[in-house]
């Protein structure tokens, strides 16, 4: 996987709300195959993908570099106090989706 790969993912995962900020130091990323958690340790952040698990000291995985573009515009991303409302309202619609 090459940078402009990483980038380009992480870009449409945070374009896409699926990164939920619990902190400055704590996210989780709803990423294509799984939720991932990505934390941050002293001066390094650590996900617990299988890349971020074997690949991490080479570059950050994609779900790392989406919760940096979430730190930088938290205003781009669905608030976790939000994120409730917005799954509930999409369960109990008659079409499944949210009504404006």
């Amino acid at each position: 996987m090459n940078r402009k790969y990483i980038s380009e993912k992480a870009d449409r995962l945070h374009k896409n709300c699926r990164v939920i900020l619990l902190s400055n130091v704590k996210a989780l990323v709803i990423g294509d195959h799984d939720t991932y958690d990505v934390i941050k340790l002293s001066y390094r952040w650590s996900c617990n993908c299988q890349w971020g698990r074997f690949k991490s000291h080479w570059t950050d995985c994609s779900h790392v570099v989406a919760v940096r573009k979430a730190l930088q515009d938290p205003a781009s991303q669905a608030p976790v106090a939000r994120l409730a409302e917005i799954i509930h309202d999409a369960l109990h619609s008659p079409n499944g989706r949210r009504s404006a």
